[in-house]
């Protein structure tokens, strides 16, 4: 059997620069997903000219149908997945009210991991990896009340319970006092503690069977002059594949920041890790 790996969420300029490096190092077959067809096909066209073995798949993972469409898909070829690279991201958008983006973010951001996760680690390989791509704004002390971070960030959370606290931020984030219950005022932030939260909740279900599962922080994807450039993603890739192809299998159920060092969740983002 050949090896096969899944780079969801490659229309992103990150998620194109971790396909591109991906398939210059991989030794197998590759899916990727985008939501947007037309996105989809011309990246297939641009990474095809190298004789890859790459495929495109279109998903989107706030549609259950989308993603047991793409498990049919890869399931029906008799494969299973030795690599998922997951990057989907909530790009926020413009003229939104506060509640439409904290739903609109969580749809992605939060229960879309959650059903995706439900839905496509079933056909994974023994021993396989998983990498979740996070942020900065995923640790634990981007929240600021210390009672929703320590429920947050129990280590018997179950599923259940992890999506009752995200309902609870809906209702505050509803009524409009998200930042007087705690919770600060950044959807993306809270979000990306979510998606954490999920990571760790997918690493005690899974590991039992040998999976190893992560989340990253590929680093801050601003230079120094507050323009995004092509190098800044190519940086940004280098820790998700560390973790996706080199890291020691001791490494599983963590936070690894950009520089491949494992980080505390609970770190202090002002003090421990811009140290680092």
């Amino acid at each position: 059997m050949y090896n096969v790996a899944l780079v969801v969420g490659a229309g992103s300029n990150l998620g194109y620069q971790v396909l591109r490096k991906l398939s210059k190092v991989y030794n197998g077959k590759i899916y990727f997903t985008t939501e947007d067809e037309t996105a989809g096909y011309n990246i297939l066209k641009n990474l095809e000219r190298n004789g890859l073995d790459i495929h495109f798949l279109s998903m989107d993972v706030t549609y259950t149908k989308s993603i047991v469409k793409v498990r049919h898909y890869i399931q029906d070829l008799d494969e299973r997945i030795d690599l998922i690279i997951n990057l989907t991201d909530y790009v926020i958008e413009k003229n939104l009210t506060n509640f439409e983006k904290v739903r609109r973010t969580l749809s992605v951001n939060f229960y879309g991991f959650i059903n995706f996760g439900k839905l496509v680690y079933p056909i994974l390989s023994e021993n396989a990896r998983v990498v979740n791509v996070s942020g900065p704004a995923g640790l634990l002390a981007t929240i600021e009340s210390e009672s929703i971070r320590k429920r947050i960030s129990d280590p018997t959370l179950t599923e259940d319970e992890l999506v009752a606290i995200m309902q609870e931020y809906e209702t505050a984030a509803r009524r409009g006092t998200e930042k007087t219950e705690g919770w600060g005022l950044s959807v993306h932030a809270v979000s990306k503690v979510a998606l954490n939260a999920v990571t760790f909740l997918q690493h005690r279900e899974w590991s039992d069977k040998g999976v190893i599962i992560n989340c990253v922080n590929p680093g801050s994807l601003n230079n120094r002059e507050g323009r995004r450039t092509t190098k800044v993603y190519e940086k940004g890739a280098k820790a998700i594949l560390y973790l996706a192809l080199e890291a020691p299998l001791s490494i599983k159920g963590n936070f690894v920041w950009s520089n491949y060092s494992v980080i505390e969740w609970s770190s202090d983002p002002f003090v421990e890790v811009t140290t680092v």
